[in-house]
């Protein structure tokens, strides 16, 4: 299986990035394993971008001191959830003992995808997204966190611990996965995020050019969000 791949970041229109995001990828005695990670902080809250900085560092620890190990051994899906769930919960721990210090509120949104020969699994808590391109269509793997006024109701914090969603699948050939938060998605038609099929790419200089390409088009459109974007193609 050929991967490629491709990421975008940048602040918008804000002053400050609040967004952060993880790309690995790690060769094992079983064939490659990849994380890929979006995760945005809470804007009406303070330190956003530590809360986002501090989930995807102790993802990135997690995934080299465990989720590596652990497919190198041959464990499967309930081992790897019952990691996922555990550094999702020191992760929240961490941040409540952060804020209670400094008397603040901070967190963040997570979306995450684990792949390890052509299985996937995914753990999401709020309203960024993770979208599949399989068969000529596009489907969204998530489902947004959050309430009518566009509030999140879950998300990884200074608050008590909110499990998130987890499932795990398999990827077909030909399939494109691409992680974003809401202010990359939330200004673009469905149809534009179509320029991402897998057979419409062959090299990471594309995926890159048509992430930038669509980031442009949310901008024209009014918004002034935070931008991130993680993209991989199974070919």
């Amino acid at each position: 299986m050929r991967v490629i791949s491709g990421i975008y970041w940048d602040k918008g229109r804000r002053s400050i990035n609040q967004d952060s995001l993880l790309l690995q990828q790690t060769m094992t005695p079983r064939g490659r394993v990849m994380l890929a990670v979006v995760s945005d902080g809470i804007g009406g809250l303070e330190e956003g971008e530590k809360a986002s900085g501090c989930i995807v560092e102790k993802l990135m620890e997690n995934y080299y001191d465990h989720i590596i190990s652990l497919v190198a051994r041959g464990k499967g899906r309930k081992d790897l959830k019952r990691n996922f769930l555990r550094c999702f919960w020191e992760i929240n721990q961490a941040l409540k003992v952060y804020g209670g210090e400094r008397d603040i509120k901070l967190g963040a949104t997570v979306s995450l995808m684990f792949v390890w020969k052509r299985n996937y699994g995914i753990v999401h808590l709020g309203d960024s997204r993770i979208y599949l391109y399989q068969k000529g269509r596009i489907k969204a793997l998530t489902r947004d966190h959050s309430c009518g006024g566009g509030g999140l109701t879950r998300c990884l914090g200074s608050f008590p611990f909110q499990r998130p969603d987890i499932q795990f699948g398999r990827l077909g050939k030909r399939t494109g996965v691409l992680l974003c938060t809401d202010g990359f998605y939330r200004r673009l038609e469905p149809a534009q995020l179509n320029v991402l099929l897998p057979k419409e790419m062959e090299r990471e200089e594309q995926i890159e050019k048509r992430l930038r390409g669509l980031a442009a088009a949310a901008l024209r459109k009014g918004e002034t969000d935070n931008m991130s974007a993680v993209y991989l193609g199974f070919l």
